[in-house]
């Protein structure tokens, strides 16, 4: 019995697949003040012998909602002397541009808590300046011990040397072994210095919740009977084990959405048929939107990302999300309608769900279209009251001077045009044609709304999976083990030594191998995936490409690829411009047995 766990703003998922591949899934609400205790009601729902579950996937949202809810430990950050202020500085840029009221979003901690060491290591990663123990150890005792809840370690150009870095971790453990220490140099080892920091001060922020809260789950089911190791839905769309998501809890922070984007992958196998250029996946389920696609039956990737005004420097599916759920929250202000993207969540929820709400929302609208049936019960039996919700529309529609229906089509008709931006953003504002795609909706929600997105994009096929509601813990069924390592290497295309360019691939295998505990005795078929991170020289980001091949002409062949990947992208490319390669990447995918298919 394979079972997987997906906690979402307001309902918990569970699904379970047994040995013949019957499929049993079960909804409850989400507990936001414990997580656990929804997890656990949810798999009580499925009704199911928890001595025959074999294993056990997590998909957890507990990381992203202490960032958003700035409730994350207290960290010290570590940094190279006169660098102390490289996180707080950030970019000193202005993302809206126009926004007149615009405020950057604060750092998660403050310059006080920022502690300089005097080392220094080059930028071709020579040691210049080495590590003084002694005054280490005294900075523990006197600024940090017993202060804090977490450490960060972000040491200059340790991308290119982590020795001093793994120095500082030695003493810190010797003297404080009971902190969580969060190394730069093993959570993104890649040059830009604050990117660099901000996501290892992101991952020492959420660390202690998510050791917690899995510590706390892995407690929970073993109380249940459930004995079996916990996997967890990373962001960049494979599982790792709790205790290697523990070290690396960054990468836990889109853990529940890209598992409908998990499913995607393998539900374009079983539809290519109807869509080969691939699916756009929209996500609706009771809080937000998310959007992913899949193209040529993979998930798109992104080196790096922004969440809530942190900059992220780590793979995960790109995916866009708006507060465009079935309880995001009608408001009326200065004579007309906002739909979002505050979300009645799950306490007290739609006014339908007669727990105290008292704010209209998507799902009342849809109560009152008659697009969901009077009847119809969610969750844990939550039955619904159309008369209350009735009279609420219609109290609305008076200040309109319209009817209670076309107040109800008025929600729905905002609610679908913030949805159709959202698509547009992850596909037209990056050189895609939706028309080219098909649709594939799922979450609670989503199956209602996709019709009209797809009238409104032009889009001629929408897929509306069995289990739509519970899809994204289904598809963390379908998920295999992954394991990305990247490490900079600069070099012009064209000009790189082939045999340098093998040995670091080389390293970078050997340390995905050691992360899953990969050895000669491993039964699951694996797999390694090569890319390069190029730009044109002069120029600051990139576009990562597949490496193929090392043979013959395969830098020929790389500057071609990149050439039209930028054209795709930018709509011109230059193929006379020198290129320049950054980074080198692994990727590590280790296939777990898939007998499981969806039921069409």
């Amino acid at each position: 019995m394979h079972v997987a766990i997906d906690i979402g703003g307001t309902f918990t998922d569970a699904v379970a697949i047994d040995d013949y591949g019957i499929i049993k899934t079960a909804k409850s609400s989400t507990t936001h003040e414990n997580l656990t205790i929804g997890a656990i009601n949810s798999l009580k729902a499925l009704k199911i012998n928890f001595n025959q579950v074999s294993s056990f996937i997590h998909g957890t949202t507990a990381g992203l909602n202490a960032l958003l809810e700035r409730r994350g430990g207290k960290v010290a950050l570590i940094t190279t002397k006169g660098f102390r202020d490289i996180y707080e500085i950030g970019r000193a840029n202005r993302p809206e541009i126009y926004n007149f009221r615009y405020k950057r979003q604060k750092t998660l901690l403050n310059r006080c808590d920022i502690f300089e060491i005097d080392e220094r290591i080059g930028a071709d990663g020579s040691i210049i300046k080495s590590i003084n123990k002694e005054k280490i150890i005294n900075l523990l005792k006197e600024s940090i011990k017993n202060k804090y809840n977490s450490i960060a370690v972000c040491l200059l150009h340790s991308y290119r040397n982590p020795e001093h870095e793994e120095e500082v971790y030695s003493i810190i453990n010797d003297e404080i072994n009971d902190l969580p220490i969060i190394l730069s140099s093993h959570v993104s080892p890649e040059w830009r210095e604050y990117e660099r920091t901000s996501t290892t001060v992101v991952s020492a922020y959420i660390s202690p919740i998510i050791i917690k809260y899995l510590t706390n789950l892995q407690n929970s089911l073993k109380k249940e009977g459930i004995n079996v190791p916990i996997l967890i839905m990373q962001s960049n769309g494979g599982v790792v084990s709790a205790d290697v998501a523990k070290k690396n809890p960054v990468q836990t922070l889109l853990s529940g959405p890209v598992g409908g984007t998990t499913a995607g992958v393998t539900v374009f196998n079983d539809v290519k048929d109807l869509s080969k250029n691939g699916l756009i996946c929209m996500d609706m389920g009771g809080t937000s939107f998310d959007v992913s696609i899949v193209i040529d039956g993979k998930a798109q990737i992104e080196l790096d990302s922004n969440i809530d005004g942190h900059d992220l420097l780590a793979p995960s599916v790109a995916i866009h999300t708006i507060g465009a759920g079935g309880g995001s929250i009608t408001g009326f202000k200065s004579g007309k309608i906002n739909v979002g993207p505050r979300s009645a969540g799950s306490n007290p929820g739609p006014i339908c769900y007669d727990h105290g709400g008292t704010e209209l929302t998507i799902t009342d609208a849809n109560l009152i279209l008659g697009r969901i049936s009077k009847k119809l019960s969610f969750g844990n039996n939550v039955k619904l009251n159309y008369e209350k919700t009735s009279a609420k529309m219609n109290e609305l529609g008076k200040k309109l001077k319209l009817s209670g229906n076309q107040v109800a089509e008025g929600i729905i008709k905002i609610a679908d045009g913030n949805m159709s931006n959202a698509i547009r953003e992850l596909t037209v504002f990056r050189g895609l044609d939706p028309r080219d795609y098909a649709l594939m909706a799922f979450g609670g929600a989503g199956p209602l709304h996709t019709v009209a997105l797809a009238e409104e994009l032009e889009i001629s096929t929408v897929v509306v999976p069995a289990n739509a509601g519970v899809l994204s813990a289904w598809g963390m069924l379908q998920a295999d083990y992954r394991v990305d390592k990247s490490i900079s290497f600069s070099g012009l295309i064209g000009q790189l030594n082939d045999n340098k360019i093998r040995e670091e691939f080389d390293r970078l295998c050997v340390k995905s191998k050691s992360i899953l505990a990969f050895n000669s005795e491993t039964k699951f078929v694996h797999e390694f995936n090569y890319s390069a991170d190029l730009r044109y020289l002069g120029q600051e980001y990139t576009l990562t490409i597949s490496v193929d091949s090392l043979k013959n002409d395969w830098q020929l062949k790389l500057r071609r690829d990149f050439d039209s990947a930028y054209l795709i992208r930018f709509g011109h490319c230059n193929e006379e411009e020198t290129v320049e390669l950054v980074n080198l990447r692994v990727t590590l995918i280790m296939f777990k047995n898939k007998k499981n298919k969806i039921i069409k």
